[in-house]
């Protein structure tokens, strides 16, 4: 594995345009073994004492996977510009006191997260299947089909060459042609295409399910949303945009815990929805992970009243790994965030 001998975080942030790549100089950096991996981090500052166990980590999990958790941990500086701007430098040497163990249980904590974030979505997207089953069921069996039962706004507006209606038609009809699962074999021996609704959501991803609702019925989304007592549809259609966003994070692996939700959710007004306008109070929490928890707890008091899902998340949180300079607010978990009347 190559491993860069130096810092590339305070260069170009996200992707550079095809001019600017092109006058970037090619990737040097030679290959490292697991032992040779353990070595630079030694000499950047960070603490290994047992370089054996350091080495299983590393051929486990991978560098640039521990990167993720250990990132936090390097030294930084502030440079104040000509302008008055400032620009925030992170350096390549970790900052004293930094243990290889920090990140490794950052990662395993970041882990367990994930888990309890996908079972709670899971419980959710379920539910939601089941609500678009059977509202657009009942005006049609395949009302996601007609533009009739849909959203005359949103479902025709055009996106590139196509409506976004059909863009997502062409999706959902791959989903069916992909999907192996047994009923849907069986139905492929006495019946041609397409499934009807009750039986086609089963094969969206969540994504294409968060978009449907978006295109729903005006009155189909105020019903959806009514069953959540939100007031606003828009709320809805937002969480669960969040939701899937998340979802996503968690199906491919990457870090959780403390980074911003690039899909944000959208906050209710004032005091509309009552157990959600903390929110708005604490904005650093909008935009973390806890958001995401929150509006999961919100969803679950109502698919699933029983669930222990809160109990779980506040017994995790509270075993957040003690690293110097870390805490569960970067992660929006602010302190007595328990207290809140959703998690009592």
């Amino acid at each position: 594995m190559a491993a860069s001998s130096g810092s590339r975080e305070t260069g170009y942030k996200g992707r550079p345009s095809f001019f600017v790549a092109w006058m970037l100089p090619p990737y040097d950096k030679p290959y490292l073994t697991f032992a040779e991996q353990v070595q630079l981090l030694r000499q950047r500052g960070l603490e290994i004492t047992n370089v054996w166990q350091a080495e299983r980590h590393l051929a486990r999990i991978g560098y640039y996977r521990l990167k993720d958790y250990w990132q936090p941990l390097l030294q930084s500086q502030v440079s104040v510009q000509p302008d008055g701007s400032q620009t925030h430098q992170i350096a390549k040497t970790f900052r004293p006191g930094t243990r290889f163990d920090h990140a490794v249980r950052l990662y395993v904590f970041d882990k367990q997260l994930r888990m309890l974030m996908a079972d709670a979505i899971e419980r959710i997207e379920v539910a939601l299947r089941v609500d678009i089953a059977h509202r657009l069921g009942e005006r049609d069996a395949f009302a996601h089909r007609n533009l009739a039962f849909l959203d005359p706004k949103r479902s025709t507006a055009v996106r590139g060459q196509q409506t976004r209606h059909a863009q997502w038609l062409v999706r959902a009809d791959e989903a069916e042609t992909r999907s192996r699962t047994d009923w849907l074999v069986d139905y492929r021996k006495k019946f041609r295409p397409p499934l009807p609704v009750w039986m086609a959501v089963e094969t969206w991803d969540f994504g294409g399910l968060s978009h449907l609702i978006e295109m729903a019925h005006p009155s189909d989304r105020a019903a959806f949303a009514r069953k959540y007592a939100l007031g606003n549809p828009e709320l809805l259609s937002s969480w669960v945009k969040t939701l899937s966003y998340v979802r996503n994070v968690c199906a491919h692996h990457g870090r959780l815990w403390n980074h911003p939700l690039v899909v944000q959710p959208k906050l209710p007004r004032g005091d509309t929805v009552p157990l959600m306008s903390h929110l708005a109070t604490y904005q650093s929490s909008a935009s973390r992970i806890y958001a995401a928890a929150a509006i999961a707890q919100y969803f679950l008091r109502v698919v699933h009243p029983t669930s222990s899902w809160k109990t779980r998340l506040i017994q995790l949180i509270d075993t957040f790994p003690v690293v110097p300079g870390l805490n569960p607010g970067m992660a929006g978990f602010l302190p007595a965030w328990q207290t809140q009347p959703l998690w009592r």
